[in-house]
């Protein structure tokens, strides 16, 4: 009996679902009845009623012949159908009203069925297309896990992930932020992990693209975000809308580090989260044998490496926001619900301020033009005043300097009184005397 069912068990792994053509149902009945199997456990395996076995069973004469296929009222329009989903990925209702003005009278859900068709036919020769290209393209993507607690209050927690094509070698990093200085840092460490693919994909993401057009498929890219792309000589390209298996690498990827690596982990802190996340990486994620290359991402990625460029060889772009604030008179400008202090040369002046990310310990580099006037470490929100020590002892300093020179209106003037000389009373005889004294 154990031969038997590993028998049956292992045809019924290839089966199509249901529906299946009459004889080839017919066949694996008779099969199945042959080899034993209940004719209960066969109706439920092939998805089918009991009383369909017995017919099966009990049927002696041929299947009749198939019937000629009838015609489709689309069958006029498939052409030009195929022709625009070649260009645009257009849902079947705008389709349809195309195909109205040109006299289609067919029902949506024919026309559905058909678009479904070729928009699977064209993600499958895309990924196929992109599989064979070593250095193309990358793909990259966030995934939201949950929250952490930072600073002493909660943030989200996000993780940026970035996989070549290829090679499928994979790039992540845990934040607290998905905006677009984070995106741009966390780009710029994986190029410099990886190196710089000719084509980056990314889903309608907001911090990259600002207007996708389904109908035309015009796409309005951020303009930060081009000027990036341009400045490391990538193109950038935004995923269809709705057509998730375009980018299913980093879907995959985004999935795989939630489940084998986040699930059930512990860590202090962010910091530590990700040397965890990168220690990961290098000796699990990119060296396991991967289920649809059957190879080793590192392996492939030594023979992508020449086709990927160098990140060393580009020069350094500044991917920080950019703030402006004015600095107040006792010089300290405020920041994200924080009053942090500056050099007492900005005072009354504008300073730019330039971050990486809203993450405390973030740095915050503040400049009066081209000078340096502070640099600190984000604070949480609502924190103390971050008073740097020298900038305190040169405010003390001229304070002091201006309090001895300076006079508040309507104050008495400051004055020192010393002692009165004192004077001794002498009689007049010995003045004669001393008088006759000095004429001798």
């Amino acid at each position: 009996m154990h031969r038997i069912e590993a028998s049956w068990k292992d045809d019924l792994e290839h089966l199509e679902a249901p529906p299946m053509m009459l004889k080839e149902v017919s066949m694996q009945i008779k099969f199945l009845a042959g080899e034993g199997v209940p004719k209960s456990r066969i109706a439920q395996r092939l998805g089918v009623t009991r009383q369909t076995v017995y017919n099966h069973l009990a049927r002696t004469e041929p299947f009749p012949k198939p019937r000629p296929k009838r015609g489709s009222k689309l069958d006029a329009f498939k052409a030009y159908v195929r022709s625009r989903l070649e260009l645009f990925d257009l849902p079947a209702t705008v389709l349809l009203r195309e195909l109205r003005e040109q006299g289609y009278a067919g029902e949506l859900t024919v026309l559905r069925d058909y678009a479904r068709t070729i928009k699977k036919e064209l993600v499958r020769r895309v990924t196929e297309r992109f599989e064979t290209l070593p250095g193309h393209q990358a793909q990259i993507d966030w995934g939201e896990c949950g929250t952490i607690e930072l600073g002493g209050e909660r943030r989200k927690l996000y993780v940026f992930v970035l996989v070549l094509g290829y090679s499928r070698m994979m790039y992540a990093h845990f934040t607290t932020s998905s905006k677009l200085p984070v995106l741009l840092t966390c780009l710029s460490r994986a190029f410099h992990a990886l190196g710089v693919p000719a084509e980056i994909l990314v889903d309608n993401m907001k911090q990259a693209v600002d207007q996708h057009d389904v109908t035309t498929g015009t796409v309005r890219w951020n303009r930060q975000f081009l000027d990036f792309a341009e400045h490391h000589s990538f193109l950038p390209v935004a995923c269809p809308p709705y057509w998730p298996r375009v980018k299913g690498k980093v879907e995959r990827g985004v999935g795989y580090i939630k489940t084998s690596f986040l699930e059930g982990r512990s860590f202090t802190d962010l910091v530590d989260l990700n040397r965890q996340l990168e220690a990961w990486l290098e000796a699990v994620a990119n060296v396991r044998i991967h289920g649809t290359t059957r190879e080793r991402p590192i392996d492939r990625h030594s023979r992508e490496l020449p086709h990927l460029r160098p990140f060393a060889a580009i020069p350094a772009y500044d991917t920080r926001s950019l703030d402006i604030r004015r600095v107040t008179p006792d010089a300290r400008f405020s920041f994200g619900g924080v009053l942090y202090s500056v050099d007492p040369v900005a005072v009354g002046h504008t300073v730019t301020i330039r971050s990486v990310s809203d993450e405390p310990g973030s740095e915050i580099a503040v400049s009066l033009g081209d000078q340096l006037v502070a640099l600190h470490r984000r604070r949480p929100k609502g924190s103390p005043p971050a008073i740097l020590p020298e900038h305190l002892d040169k405010i003390r300093r001229l304070t002091r300097g201006q309090a001895a020179r300076a006079r508040r209106p309507g104050s008495q003037p400051h004055f020192e009184q010393s002692a009165s000389p004192v004077v001794e009373a002498r009689p007049l005889s010995v003045y004669e005397e001393v008088a006759r004294e000095s004429v001798a």
